[in-house]
């Protein structure tokens, strides 16, 4: 039977979780990704916390830890966890559990996770994937957000966002509603072949009695592709656009950022993750136009470095919850996450 300190860290979304568990050295004794959504949201509070407890107990067993042995630490960065009073009653019910030494559990949202994984006193990181979300944590621990506030009220520059964009164009333009300038028919051969239709109103079950919203959003990748084959006008605007909005959240935040953040060779780093960072390539353009925006002309900051993760942001929730238990891991965050991009402001 396994012995030693173990630290748990498990990285929650809404269609898969990861769960990682590190042995004293640091080294990898688990690495499990699975198809189960653990958004207390989506799922409820105590399922969730049920399919957390079966998570870790089948690490522990992969492990060959015992089934009555606690880990040393668990950190967990979940989607849905994103109030502070959601995150200590699951830390509360988790530990009436025993999985883990008492009160050595913490949770924090999904994004925060994301941070400390290529960040070992903060940063800044900007989610693009079904949607959008911007955090700024500060080396003091204070955290500060833009966006993230769903499809209804946001997730500008999201997947979902992307696919919106272009049906509201295309619906706006055989309407002559908005009359424009554009090809339309590359949006309109994207929208029939991808959601099966043949016209707008077969289109409204999609928007509405059988709406998904990861559906829709499933359209941006199309989308991507035809603007990289046909360099179609109107889809390479959606990520001009997209590009544009993901810059402003930066710009939203950079005020509240310490300026012990902020350093000589990368000014600000800011960790990109979800899919729509695929498409840098469509992005870029619109991106430096919002960070050259007049409207934030008073923000003083050199650069902004954005990084990509090369590990999962499981690994961050693992160092979240080694720090709470007062343990030191030796971690190269260097090694975490690589350099995609640098804009210098004059």
């Amino acid at each position: 039977m396994a012995s030693g300190c173990y630290y748990g860290g498990i990285e929650g979304g809404a269609t898969h979780t990861r769960m990682v568990l590190l042995n004293e050295k640091g080294s990898v004794v688990v690495d499990k990704d699975v198809e189960l959504s653990t958004n207390q949201w989506q799922v409820g509070f105590d399922e969730c916390i049920k399919r957390l407890s079966d998570l870790v107990s089948s690490a522990k067993m992969h492990a060959g830890i015992g089934a009555d042995v606690p880990l040393t630490a668990l950190g967990l960065s979940l989607s849905g966890a994103d109030s502070a009073e959601v995150g200590r009653a699951m830390e509360a019910r988790l530990n009436s559990l025993s999985l883990v030494l008492p009160d050595n559990i913490t949770v924090e949202c999904d994004t925060v996770g994301v941070v400390a994984t290529a960040c070992e006193n903060g940063g800044m990181a900007l989610i693009a994937g079904t949607g959008s979300n911007c955090y700024l944590v500060n080396p003091s621990g204070e955290r500060f957000r833009c966006g993230g506030w769903g499809h209804m009220m946001g997730d500008e520059g999201g997947a979902y966002w992307i696919s919106h964009f272009c049906i509201k164009k295309l619906f706006d333009a055989m309407d002559n509603l908005v009359p424009t300038n554009l090809d339309t028919s590359h949006v309109h051969r994207i929208m029939c072949d991808y959601f099966n239709v043949s016209d707008q109103k077969c289109m409204l079950k999609h928007l509405y009695t059988e709406f998904k919203k990861d559906v829709i959003a499933g359209m941006c990748l199309e989308l991507a592709k035809c603007a990289r084959d046909t360099r179609d006008p109107l889809c390479l605007s959606a990520f001009r656009a997209a590009g544009r909005y993901l810059a402003l959240h930066i710009l939203a935040l950079l005020p509240k950022a310490d300026k012990a953040l902020f350093s000589e060779d990368a000014g600000l780093k800011v960790v990109c993750t979800g899919s729509v960072w695929k498409s840098w390539d469509l992005l870029e353009e619109g991106f430096v136009e919002g960070l050259s925006s007049s409207n934030h002309a008073d923000v003083k900051i050199n650069k902004l470095t954005l990084l990509s993760l090369t590990k999962p942001a499981a690994f961050g929730a693992v160092y979240l919850g080694a720090k709470k238990a007062g343990h030191h891991l030796l971690v190269d965050f260097a090694d975490n996450a690589t350099v995609f991009y640098q804009y210098t402001f004059y």
